[in-house]
């Protein structure tokens, strides 16, 4: 196993891990997390003997998004808003383009930021003890468009906007009805399935899997003006709300906003 702070990767051929042990945060990512993980994805897809990557956490987490308490230093406007998200949209383009099949294992808080990096995976198995919701609303802020770019090719675009526009947080098995995961088990079962799918997965030919995973992912060309999305994104960070919606959350009280 390396060892990395609060990332951690480590080799079972033919599974690679890539382990959020952060739990005193439900496993949220700081931006300095953020920005490793790329690298960390990277160096477990390169390993000949791993054919399949499972992203997972540890003591009953996934990831519960990204660590609000450094918004307000490090996600303040638009333009460090912009040089923020770069983490998670390399994060989603390496899990895009891995030469090898990933497996997002969820226990626990899936939020935000975690969502993000689940549906990036190719597959999604959750423990009825998850919890999968985007509340960007609830914050004010713009969810990174990669990141929706993904949901509406995954989801389409009315099961994308139900998890946006409500800000809902939906536990493993109404996940697994709605088809966010492939499949929903109770906690104690979660890792030896996930493994077993894992093996499902593996027992098949590399190159045909690397073939199938990537012309699948290059299949829906995106439809949208990415100049006038990334204004709208800059709208939302440079709104009092946004500093209205992370205190909130800080404070552990409703927001209150207003629009502006």
């Amino acid at each position: 196993m390396a060892e990395n702070d609060e990332l951690r990767v480590k080799t079972e051929p033919p599974i690679g891990w890539l382990v959020v042990d952060r739990p005193r945060t439900r496993g949220a990512l700081t931006h300095e997390m953020w920005r490793r993980l790329p690298a960390l994805l990277r160096s477990l897809a390169e390993d000949p003997d791993v054919r399949v990557v499972i992203v997972r956490g540890t003591e009953g987490n996934f990831i519960a998004g990204a660590d609000i308490g450094e918004f307000r230093r490090m996600r303040a406007d638009p333009t460090l808003a912009r040089q923020y998200d770069e983490g998670a949209n390399e994060t989603l383009a390496v899990l895009a383009d891995l030469p090898v099949p990933s497996i997002a294992m969820i226990d626990g808080a899936c939020m935000g930021g975690g969502c993000l990096i689940a549906f990036g995976c190719d597959l999604r198995v959750a423990s009825e003890r998850s919890r999968m919701g985007i509340p960007a609303g609830r914050l004010g802020l713009a969810y990174p468009y990669d990141g929706l770019e993904r949901l509406v090719a995954l989801l389409g675009e009315a099961r994308t906007l139900e998890l946006i526009l409500t800000g809902r947080t939906f536990d493993g098995l109404e996940a697994e009805r709605k088809g966010l995961v492939q499949a929903c088990y109770p906690h104690d079962a979660l890792e030896a399935e996930t493994r077993r799918l894992a093996a499902d997965v593996s027992a098949n030919a590399p190159l045909a899997l690397r073939y199938a995973r990537l012309a699948a992912r290059r299949a829906l060309p995106a439809r949208a003006d990415r100049s006038e999305i990334a204004a709208l994104a800059d709208a939302c960070f440079a709104s009092s709300d946004y500093e209205e919606g992370i205190a909130a959350f800080l404070e552990k009280r409703p927001p209150r906003f207003t629009g502006r």
